[in-house]
């Protein structure tokens, strides 16, 4: 899979970003990067999961991401030379590009283009965190996960009535999407199954009315 973020480039300069990649296959539960290594390549997720995670000052480990395929990572090492600031592993069997630091640094100084998508990607990222930084300070678990049912089920085109989520991410995703636990997302999703406001079945989570799901709770996006 051609990553997200090289699909808008002029085809040259994709194929100048590719050609200077290294392919990387790992198996599930495979540490890719380690948070605080000085490790500073750039990666594209071409297929699998990944999980993001970052240990807490008392020692906890909260995961606050999942990535899939057409993601990348790892820009603010390579851009500031920093060591890593989270740990990113293989959730699945996972295959990846690496792009060497020396690399994407030439990329970013002699291609405007490749620049722009780095900075476009950057931004949508530090958007989503400024979203979901305001919803951990003001609303419950519950309603964070229904806001978020709706976002998945937005991004599959429904807009209003019934929808259906799939393939449903899996409640350990969720819960790094929401910065919480899975027990906590599967005890929260099974009283909105209890409501009846979503049915959930195997990789799939039906929602009976996208309004009742979030009625009742604001959220600034």
């Amino acid at each position: 899979m051609v990553p997200e973020i090289l699909r808008s480039l002029p085809p040259t300069t994709r194929e100048k970003v590719l050609v200077a990649c290294v392919p990387l296959s790992l198996g599930p539960g495979k540490t890719v990067i380690e948070e605080n290594s000085l490790d500073k390549d750039f990666y594209f997720l071409q297929q699998g999961q990944l999980l993001v995670r970052t240990l807490s000052a008392n020692g906890v480990e909260v995961a606050f991401r999942v990535m899939e395929a057409g993601d990348c990572f790892g820009e603010f090492a390579a851009i500031d030379g920093l060591p890593r600031s989270a740990s990113v592993e293989t959730i699945t069997q996972a295959s990846l590009a690496r792009l060497p630091r020396e690399c994407f640094l030439v990329f970013m100084r002699s291609e405007p283009d490749f620049a722009m998508a780095v900075a476009e990607m950057i931004t949508k990222r530090a958007r989503a965190m400024s979203t979901q930084l305001y919803e951990m300070a003001t609303l419950k678990l519950g309603d964070r996960l229904r806001l978020e049912l709706r976002r998945l089920a937005l991004g599959q085109g429904f807009v209003s009535g019934e929808a259906l989520i799939y393939p449903a991410p899996t409640h350990q995703a969720l819960a790094a999407r929401l910065a919480t636990t899975r027990e906590s997302v599967s005890r929260e999703l099974s009283r909105l199954a209890q409501t009846g406001i979503i049915v959930c079945g195997r990789q799939r989570i039906i929602i009976t009315d996208l309004a009742r799901l979030t009625g009742g709770v604001i959220s600034p996006c």
